[in-house]
């Protein structure tokens, strides 16, 4: 579970990145779809608060 914890960790930090990048630099070049990048900022936090969440819990022993 730890393993999971750290993938979900890294993963989530990922999208929040690209999330945001990528959804300012359409938003500021007027893309259309600004806002589905921009969606999934909410979904990294929420990856990142899970993996932490897992690797707390389930400590490598």
């Amino acid at each position: 579970m730890h393993t999971l914890g750290v993938i979900t960790t890294l993963m989530g930090l990922i999208l929040s990145i690209v999330g945001l990048i990528v959804g300012f630099w359409k938003m500021t070049n007027g893309g259309e779809h600004a806002q589905f990048w921009l969606a999934l900022v909410p979904l990294g936090f929420v990856g990142l608060l899970l993996g932490v969440a897992l690797t707390q819990l389930f400590r490598k022993q």
